[in-house]
């Protein structure tokens, strides 16, 4: 029996993966150091924390609930009942006018809304709407200029979820590597100061190469060569701007990732074992730029 009294809501909050896997968060920080501007004082322990949890839980709620979840094909498929009889008073809401049809759309919602019969999409919407509200507050927080970004992976995650998600599909892995890594790295860069070439083409490459694990993983022919070559691209960077401590270390860890395939050469047994050399790829190269 329900209690009358009582907290009202619940949030459940589940580990989706190690801490160790190259995601949102180590992109938002490696994307924060290539600044330059990451001193370590509380100030900027704060904006860390911060920015982590808007590009980590509350992005990947939005990303969990949309695509993974399949909340919004749910609702752009529904079988909408019959429109309810309605007059319009409005002189630009008669039925036959734009504005006439969104209110007869937005009737039938209601309608369907109340007599749905799955009851879990009831806490989805719900979950959503706040996530999606806790983000945008966060970046308005931490910096106004951060609201567009974190409105265009919004956007993106819902397009990204009307569609059934297959990374062994022609486009797969395509816009998750947007979401999940190119939009993370460049809130962390914005977060204190305007974006310069060097970082913009050190996000790419390493974007390349997030979007080649993802496409591994969907068994795409040729992955590995986004998947190194990124890579490979972004020590020549270094090597181009003179960077020579942190072109070592990136060689030296992708030397060790070429091993690492020829002894794991199926994805879903090297990318695992990768992790870490991945995120210390991304910190070493942001460091290297930001000093």
């Amino acid at each position: 029996m329900q209690q009358s009294i009582g907290h009202t809501i619940n949030f459940l909050f589940v580990r989706s993966r190690s801490w160790l896997s190259l995601g949102p968060g180590w992109a938002a920080l490696a994307g924060l150091l290539s600044t330059g501007q990451a001193g370590l004082n509380s100030s900027t322990v704060l904006h860390v924390v911060g920015l982590w949890v808007l590009v980590d839980p509350l992005l990947g709620t939005l990303w969990a609930l949309s695509v993974e979840q399949g909340l919004w094909r749910h609702v752009a498929r529904a079988q909408l009942p019959a429109p309810p009889r309605m007059r319009f008073t409005l002189p630009y809401a008669q039925p036959d006018s734009l504005a006439g049809q969104m209110v007869l759309l937005a009737r039938r919602y209601r309608l369907w809304w109340s007599e749905q019969p799955r009851p879990e999409l009831g806490p989805q919407i719900t979950t959503f709407g706040a996530a999606l509200v806790l983000a945008c507050l966060l970046g308005l927080t931490l910096r106004p200029a951060l609201f567009g970004l974190v409105v265009l992976a919004v956007v993106l995650t819902v397009i990204a979820g009307l569609t059934v998600s297959d990374l062994a599909a022609t486009g797969g892995g395509r816009l998750q590597s947007l979401v999940q890594f190119l939009l993370p790295w460049l809130m962390g860069v914005i977060l204190t100061t305007t974006p310069n070439l060097v970082v913009l083409l050190l996000a790419l490459c390493f974007w390349i190469v997030y979007l080649g694990a993802l496409r591994m993983s969907g068994q795409h022919h040729r992955a590995e060569w986004l998947y190194f070559g990124g890579q490979l691209a972004a020590t020549l960077l270094l090597v181009g701007i003179g960077l020579m401590p942190g072109t070592i270390l990136l060689g030296v860890l992708l030397l060790a990732q070429l091993l690492l395939k020829t002894k794991f050469p199926l994805p879903a047994d090297f990318l695992p074992k990768v992790q870490l050399y991945l995120i210390a790829a991304v910190i070493v190269a942001g460091l290297s730029v930001g000093v």
